[in-house]
């Protein structure tokens, strides 16, 4: 199992968009056997800003299963929508869970 911590950041102004973009590919997400774990806007840091404007806890069984939705031919058709709404992406992967 992968497990994705996914930061992203929009384009000022392109909130909208970017949510909009995201709520598509991560039905694209799912039709790979991706499992949204948590969406959520983050609280503001103490200096007022929040860290990102969306995190996103996801899980994808298998790298093939991974490559197939990074790949897929819809969702690079909206690279454009992509680009023009969010600024950054921040994503760390992981194999290994922590068992506490």
């Amino acid at each position: 199992m992968i497990y994705l911590v996914v930061r992203l950041t929009w384009v000022p102004g392109r909130a909208a968009d970017g949510s909009d973009y995201e709520r598509t590919v991560m039905r694209f997400w799912v039709e790979h056997g991706g499992e949204i774990i948590a969406a959520f806007k983050p609280q503001a840091q103490a200096d007022g800003l929040p860290p990102a404007d969306e995190v996103q806890i996801l899980r994808i069984p298998t790298q093939p299963q991974l490559d197939a939705y990074l790949s897929d031919p819809r969702r690079l058709a909206l690279s454009p929508q992509r680009a023009a709404s969010i600024a950054v992406t921040e994503i760390t992967f992981s194999e290994r869970l922590i068992e506490y």
